[in-house]
């Protein structure tokens, strides 16, 4: 039986049981999908019938929230037992587990190397979910695994066959201590540039333009001002990568 005999099927049923809300909310996505078909000229298939009920829950969930937020527990409980009926008709949602194993094979089909592929990945990922899972939670597992792509910066190996192999949580652990252990290393260097452009500015200060302190103070600052540059460089990019596996 398809989607949409059975949502007709129960709303018939809901119609014998003069349940009145139930009927009220098949009807409302019922008219959804028709509208949906006229817009199309055609019938709709069982992934776009699935995408008109998504859009109608998402659109519960909005208005759940905003009633939540303002008080309003009343028409909160009439939008929650609206939400149920609805979620019925949806793909079964997978477990963490089923969702990593999908989104970790996906990722290695779509030959995704790292966060530019983002775009590229996440689709073949939804694709491979096909509606067992939220697009927030593909979308959080993706950025992990494209994340730990960063160690074929340092290590040549295919960091994409590796990933099968290392549970994406713990290896993620690894990866966020490696990280912030690298950002305070690479603070004690900025510390050490500072340290060399205040020194050579003070020498370039003290010095006489023939002494040769002048040179060595141009030096240290040079130094000193390209160390900066070349920390703060690094510690941005090791923020970025934090952030997204935070």
């Amino acid at each position: 039986m398809s989607l949409s005999e059975k949502i007709a099927t129960n709303m018939k049923t809901a119609m014998k049981a003069k349940d009145s809300v139930t009927l009220s909310t098949l009807r409302l996505l019922r008219s959804a999908i028709k509208n949906k078909e006229i817009d199309t000229q055609r019938e709709l298939t069982e992934e776009e019938v699935t995408a008109v009920i998504k859009s109608q829950v998402k659109q519960l969930k909005d208005s759940l929230e905003s009633f939540m937020s303002a008080g309003r527990d009343d028409l909160a409980e009439g939008v929650s037992t609206e939400l149920a009926i609805l979620e019925i008709y949806l793909p079964a949602q997978m477990s963490d587990e089923e969702l990593e194993t999908v989104v970790t094979k996906a990722v290695q089909d779509s030959g995704a190397s790292g966060m530019p592929d983002m775009g590229k990945a996440m689709g073949v990922a939804m694709k491979a979910v096909a509606g067992g899972a939220d697009g927030n939670r593909v979308k959080a597992i993706v950025q992990k695994l494209l994340a730990m792509l960063i160690v074929v910066l340092v290590f040549p190996t295919d960091a994409l066959a590796a990933i099968p192999m290392i549970d994406t949580n713990e290896a993620s652990a690894w990866i966020e201590g490696g990280l912030r252990v690298f950002r305070v290393l690479v603070l004690w260097f900025g510390v050490v540039s500072v340290a060399n452009l205040l020194k050579g500015g003070f020498g370039y200060m003290t010095s006489s333009m023939r002494d040769d302190g002048h040179a060595s103070a141009m030096s240290l600052m040079a130094n000193g001002v390209i160390g900066t540059v070349v920390v703060a460089g690094l510690f941005s990019i090791a923020s970025v990568y934090l952030n997204v596996i935070v």
